[in-house]
């Protein structure tokens, strides 16, 4: 059962949507003065890619893909998971997920764990109690331009052999935005708060949104720090999913060497993107646009 002191907050968004940096600024945080954050990463991402009821990827699928893919799951070291307390894949069901998000944590004054949509879908019921949700949302244009060239270089293809199998790889990317939403409608439907915040809008007024965003949420920080220590103390009780485990088995280094939030980019010109990922961008938009016109701003 939850402290009623306690704030506890999911944070869900899609892969390459600012999510890393927003978790080390709020896992970088000191309420009340101590280092009381509890960070959970993924921790149903992780049940659907990895765990005993992962979700299987369509048939159709390229074989070559799903192979290299799986690879990239695969911790060469043994280990299971990133930081000091990492998840078993061989645990990680949907419920664990839950039961973990439910535990205590009577040490500390704020849990926020941060998820992805898809990692949820066709299983609200599974959604953890006592928490306020909220979402971190993108331009698509960043998001699958990002997401594509990190799947590149990740399965080490050419240009053109990439994007005859682009679909197959971007799979997590391509109906997030409509899953964000359809969990969007969902919570609402229930008669849950939710609470919207856009990534160029933090970056290009870190003070004043990421304030609004913990009066939203009702986290309390005494001094809210834009620029903390390398290798901050804190990240010892983190806990996440191995499937953000990097290949060498090291802590990611958004994580590990970033001592602040990255400056602001415009998004790409479309005559800028490649024409493999126009579609998906194009079928995307609509609902980010939905999600951006209930943003903090």
């Amino acid at each position: 059962m939850e402290d009623s002191s306690q704030s506890r907050v999911m944070l869900w968004t899609l892969p390459s949507s600012f999510a890393s940096s927003f978790v080390n600024w709020i896992g970088h945080q000191s309420p009340q003065g101590a280092p009381k954050v509890q960070i959970v990463i993924n921790p149903y991402a992780t049940a659907h890619d990895v765990g005993p009821e992962r979700v299987r990827l369509p048939d159709d699928v390229n074989k070559e893909t799903v192979d290299k893919w799986n690879q990239l799951h695969e911790d060469p070291n043994g280990n299971d998971g990133l930081y000091r307390k990492p998840i078993k894949d061989t645990d990680c069901s949907f419920k664990f997920a839950k039961d973990l998000l439910e535990q205590e944590f009577s040490d500390k004054k704020v849990v926020f764990c941060s998820d992805l949509s898809y990692g949820i879908s066709g299983r609200f019921d599974m959604l953890p109690a006592g928490y306020l949700h909220s979402f971190l949302i993108r331009n698509p244009y960043k998001t699958l331009l990002s997401w594509r060239n990190l799947m590149q270089k990740c399965l080490g293809m050419d240009k053109d052999s990439f994007s005859v199998l682009v679909g197959d790889a971007l799979y997590p990317v391509l109906d997030g935005y409509k899953k964000c939403w359809e969990l969007i409608e969902h919570l609402q439907s229930q008669g849950n708060k939710v609470v919207v915040v856009d990534s160029d809008d933090i970056q290009q007024d870190p003070g004043a949104i990421l304030t609004k965003y913990c009066i939203l949420v009702g986290i309390t920080f005494p001094e809210s720090r834009l620029h903390w220590d390398v290798g901050n103390e804190s990240m010892r009780d983190w806990i996440s999913g191995r499937s953000l485990l990097s290949q060498d088995g090291d802590n990611d280094d958004t994580f590990v060497e970033s001592t602040s939030l990255p400056p602001f980019q415009p998004a790409p010109k479309r005559h800028d993107v490649p024409f493999d990922i126009l579609a998906y961008i194009d079928a995307s938009m609509p609902y980010y646009l939905k999600m951006h016109a209930m943003r903090i701003h």
